[in-house]
Parts: C-alpha cells; sequence; structure tokens
C-alpha cells in the first residue's frame, strides 16, 4: 500500500543513487588519516543511506591548499550527470582553500550536485545546514592557515639561523647529512646529530663542469641535458632523466655557489603559499647558506650576468650567426637591429647577412619606425672595431706611465668608491637609529612615567622619520651597485686587445661572446637630406664600463601606501617607449661622428 509521505518526512537521499567517493591524505603529519579508514567511514554512510559507490577517486599526498587536484574531475562528472553528488570522509577532505571552496560548491551546487560528508551529518538544503557547513569549512582554513604559518617559521628559522634549506633533502652534488640518522648503538635506535651538507665524491666535479659548460662554453640547456643524459648516465636525485627546466632551476638555484635561494617575506605575491610558481615580481632573494661551495664567486657571477644576458637576447639570436648578432639597434626607434640578404654588385650572387636593417620597419610594422635603416654589415663592423682601438687602446696608451708625471694630474674620485663609502655611511646611521628606537620603547616599557607628557611620542616620531629619509636615501644608492658591478677600460683592455688582434681568425660565435663583455649595444642613427633620402648611418657604441644612457627614467606614481594592495615595485613605473626625436635631433645637430655610407 503506497503511503503519501510528506517531503517534510522524507530522507534527503534517494535510494540506489549514484555517488562518487572521494579520499584525500594531506601532506600535513597530524592530517594523515589513512585511505582505509576513510573509505570505511564512507562504506558505512553509504549503507546507512542506501546509495551506490560508482568510483573511488583517491588523492595521496595532496594538500588541500589548492585545487589542482582530482577533486576538480569529481565535480565535473556530476555537471555530466554521471553521478548524484561527492562525498568525503568529512568536509576538511573537499578543500582547505577558501576561494576554492566556494567556487567548486557552486559549480557542483549549480549542476544539481550535493557533497555529503560520511562523519558530519549536515543537511545543507537548510539554512541551518549550510551555516554549520560554512562553520565547518572555515575551521578547516582556520587549521590549514595555522599549520601554513608553523611551517612558515620553521622554514624561517632554517634559513636564518642554521643557514639551511627551508626544506632538508638530499641535493646533487652533495651529500645530505641530516639531524636524526639511524645508529643501532643507541637504546633508541636514532642519533641526532648537526645536519650539514658535504661534498659528493663524484658528482661535485659534475656540478662544477655544468657552469664551465654554461658560462664558457656557452651551451644551452639542451645541450647541458643531453651531455648528463647520454654522455655521463647520470639520473636526477628522483631517479629521472634530466630535462631542459630541471639543469635551468639547478642551476639557477645558486646551491652549489654556497647560496639559498628563498623569496622576499615582504613581497605581496601569493609566491610563499604555494599557489604561484613564480614570483611575479622577482622578488627572489639570495643569502649565504651553510653548505660548501662548489663553485667559486667570479663563476656565480659570470652564470649570473650570462643568464641576464640571454634572457634579453632573442631565441634566434642567442646562437651568434655575425659578430654583432643582438648588439645592434636602431637609434631613431630604440628597437632592435638584424642581418639580411643581399645581392653582392660584383658577382651577383646572394650574400647572407649582406646589410644591416631596422627590425620593426622590416617585420613589424612601419607606423613607429617609417623610415628604417639600411646600412652593409662590414662597414658596421669596421666602425665598431676602429670605435674599439680609439676608446679603448689608443686611450689607455695615452695615459701617463711616469709616476712622476701621475701626481702632477688631479686625480678625479672614482664614483663607484664614493658610492660604496655613502652606501657604508647611510647603513651605519641607520642601525644606530634603530638601535636608538628599540632602547626608547624598551625604556617606555620598563618605566612608562620616565616620559613625561608626549614627549615619548615626539621623540619616537622623529627618530621614525629620520629612519623613513635614511630608508629613502638608502634606496636611492641601490641603482650604484650596477654600476659598481661595472667594468672598467683597464678591465677589458685585455680582451679587446686580443679580439682586435684575432678577429679574422675567431668564429662569429667567439667573436660576439668576447664583444658582450665589452659592450651593451651598438646603435645605428640614419642620417638624411630635408627630403627624407638616406645620407649615411652613424655607427655609436654604448660601452659597459658606463652607464646606460637608454635606461628607462623611473617615474614616482605617488605616495608611498596611497593604493591599497600596494607593493614597492608598484611605486616606480617605465615611461612608454618614446619615439626619441628629440635625442635625435640632438644628435643630428651635433653631426655624426662617424658615418658608415650606404649605396
Amino acid at each position: 500500500m503506497n503511503v503519501d509521505i510528506p517531503a517534510t518526512f522524507r530522507g534527503p537521499l534517494e535510494l540506489g543513487e549514484a555517488w562518487i567517493a572521494y579520499i584525500r591524505v594531506s601532506t600535513w603529519k597530524e592530517e594523515k588519516i589513512s585511505p582505509e579508514l576513510q573509505r570505511a567511514a564512507i562504506e558505512a554512510w553509504a549503507a546507512s543511506v542506501g546509495v551506490r559507490i560508482i568510483d573511488w577517486v583517491i588523492d595521496l599526498d595532496e594538500s588541500g591548499r589548492h585545487f589542482k587536484r582530482k577533486i576538480t574531475t569529481c565535480v565535473e562528472r556530476v555537471e555530466a550527470g554521471e553521478a548524484r553528488g561527492v562525498v568525503v570522509w568529512r568536509y576538511s577532505r573537499f578543500g582547505r582553500n577558501r576561494t576554492g571552496n566556494v567556487m567548486w560548491l557552486a559549480r557542483l551546487e549549480a549542476a544539481g550536485g550535493r557533497l555529503e560528508s560520511a562523519t558530519e551529518r549536515i543537511d545543507a538544503t537548510t539554512a541551518i545546514g549550510k551555516f554549520q557547513r560554512d562553520m565547518v569549512f572555515a575551521f578547516g582554513n582556520y587549521e590549514s592557515d595555522r599549520a601554513s604559518e608553523q611551517w612558515k617559521e620553521t622554514h624561517l628559522y632554517r634559513v636564518q639561523e642554521l643557514k639551511l634549506p627551508a626544506t632538508g633533502r638530499n641535493r646533487f652534488g652533495y651529500i645530505w647529512h641530516p639531524r636524526k640518522v639511524m645508529d643501532p648503538t643507541q637504546p633508541t635506535g636514532w642519533r641526532l646529530q648537526q645536519e650539514h651538507y658535504t661534498f659528493h665524491p663524484e658528482l661535485a666535479s659534475v656540478v662544477e663542469e655544468l657552469y664551465e659548460r654554461k658560462t664558457e662554453d656557452h651551451d644551452g640547456f639542451n645541450s647541458l641535458t643531453h651531455w648528463l643524459n647520454e654522455d655521463l648516465g647520470i639520473l636526477t636525485l628522483q631517479g629521472k632523466a634530466w630535462g631542459r627546466t630541471s639543469v635551468a632551476r639547478y642551476l639557477d638555484s645558486g646551491f652549489a655557489a654556497g647560496l639559498l635561494r628563498v623569496h622576499d617575506t615582504e613581497c605581496p605575491c601569493p609566491y610563499s603559499s604555494g599557489t604561484i610558481s613564480k614570483c611575479k615580481f622577482d622578488r627572489m632573494l639570495y643569502v649565504p647558506g651553510a653548505q660548501p661551495a662548489i663553485i667559486l664567486p667570479d663563476q656565480w657571477r659570470a652564470y649570473r650576468a650570462h643568464r641576464a644576458q640571454t634572457k634579453k637576447t632573442p631565441p634566434r639570436a642567442r646562437k651568434a650567426t655575425y659578430p654583432l648578432t643582438a648588439l645592434m639597434s636602431h637609434a631613431r626607434c630604440r628597437f632592435a637591429a638584424s642581418h639580411g640578404s643581399g645581392t653582392d654588385p660584383v658577382t651577383k650572387e646572394q650574400v647572407r647577412g649582406r646589410w644591416v636593417v631596422c627590425s620593426r620597419n622590416k617585420h613589424a610594422n612601419r607606423i613607429d619606425c617609417p623610415k628604417g635603416l639600411n646600412v652593409e654589415r662590414a662597414q658596421v663592423e669596421a666602425d665598431v672595431k676602429a670605435w674599439l682601438t680609439r676608446n679603448v687602446v689608443d686611450a689607455l696608451d695615452a695615459l701617463p706611465t711616469v709616476p712622476e708625471q701621475q701626481g702632477r694630474e688631479t686625480k678625479a674620485e672614482d664614483p663607484r668608491e664614493r658610492a660604496q663609502r655613502e652606501r657604508a655611511s647611510l647603513q651605519r646611521e641607520l642601525v644606530r637609529i634603530d638601535a636608538a628606537l628599540d632602547r626608547l620603547i624598551e625604556e617606555n616599557a620598563l618605566e612608562p612615567d620616565k616620559y613625561p607628557g608626549d614627549s615619548f611620542a615626539r621623540v619616537r616620531d622623529k627618530l621614525l622619520a629620520r629612519k623613513g629619509a635614511l630608508t629613502i636615501d638608502l634606496n636611492k644608492t641601490k641603482g650604484t651597485e650596477e654600476q659598481e658591478a661595472m667594468p672598467t677600460k683597464k678591465d677589458v683592455r685585455p680582451i679587446v686587445v686580443g679580439l682586435l688582434a684575432e678577429w679574422d681568425l675567431l668564429t662569429a660565435v667567439e667573436v660576439n661572446a668576447l664583444l658582450q663583455q665589452v659592450i651593451r649595444r651598438v646603435t645605428l642613427l640614419d642620417h638624411r637630406s630635408p627630403e627624407g633620402y638616406l645620407r649615411g648611418v652613424a655607427v655609436d657604441v654604448h660601452p659597459l664600463w658606463e652607464p646606460d644612457p637608454w635606461a628607462p627614467v623611473k617615474v614616482c606614481k605617488g605616495p608611498f601606501g596611497t593604493q591599497p594592495g600596494w607593493a614597492p615595485d608598484f611605486l616606480w613605473e617605465r615611461p612608454a617607449e618614446p619615439a626619441a626625436e628629440n635625442d635625435v635631433a640632438q644628435a643630428l645637430a651635433a653631426g655624426p661622428s662617424v658615418l658608415a655610407l650606404t649605396r
């Protein structure tokens, strides 16, 4: 006999419905609930309400702080009508991320699906049930944040105090000696020691050669990967073949240089939370580590300089075809200049790389660069060699060599030494102000009645204002650090002398590699008649021992802290790329120093 039961007294689930069971075991140790325990609880729930589990989806060693997990597939299968809903052991297994929980739960419910917890019987179809479920999710998010903070404090302590990586594990090229090791002679079977790293007897030399091949031979990461996998047959510490990204990531880490690569704690990007794989503000810091260095500091600096140069070089220009590949720029539009083929006037044959043209005018658009340029490559190379001879070799040869002559001349102060002295003075003053602030606050905390009236606040504000001014001045000197690292004419003279002597004997790759140690760029300025006809091209060189004349000027966007979510990186912005017409006009008015005649 069929009885019409009111909807209020009906169960929330229908018998025989298809459900998907999701099991997650977290990476946090306190959350490692075994999959068997979760499965038993879900099976008991399914039997009690009379539903069918059509699939068991398991995520092992997965954190709930992200949604790059199989739970998203479960939701998509419910959207496709494959199942009625998803059941978990507890709601925390669904996720511990506020944004992800809301988004994926909304998708699940929008498709008519439901989320059920086997051990937390909550009817989320009612208002009070939804409130209870939200409270359970909120508490799970809190627990996740609390655990994350503890891990961050532990990682920070390891880096700052112990000078060890945030996570202790094996590193390529080293032998890791963990703090806790097995020792049968001890009553507990374990022995505690100081955690440290030592050189691997076989792999340390491989690491050193990796850096040498990259900086001296200019091997690409693909070549290094083939060398490790095929020539040496060395696998990663996970027992897998090396990949291009894994080689680059290891060399960029700086671990073999005795450094630890950490993220700036004041950076507002979510890199530290693990939601993104790369800091979008590029605020990664290198701090000294306790591990011994395999490579020397000079090798590390050379590698960093090589990487910086490679990143700003187009991929096709990284293997130089011509001596000036990736070094030339059109001075009018400040875009790269490239090589183009042309017909030899004598042999009438096609010659590769005979001309140098503006890449923007030829390959991109003629709006920003309507005229372009056209100059013979041989003439540009000859002008560069003449510039190097005139400004490096002859200029240094003309310097006085007799000590008496040098003493009679007024020696100008080296701006690099002055910048170093000014920065050291500012840092000492900043340390003194910080110490004074600490003493003031401590004395006021111990003896509140020591400072009458508002004297404490007045002195405190005065010290803070002074500290702010010092910080601003110190930040202004940060730009000089790059100048201090620049070479001098004396540093590059041996390179230039050897290059000029053997220019025709070296390959294009070798000449280009040497020029990149001396030249920042070669500028080509087209000189035209009033009617617009090309008369010639002035060739100039921007050397590395001088500040970059094309460096963008920093423009202040406003006072500190006026924008929500403000970060130091937002304070400055590069101006839009100028047409540089004023610079061109001034250069033409001064008269081109060197003109490369064109046909």
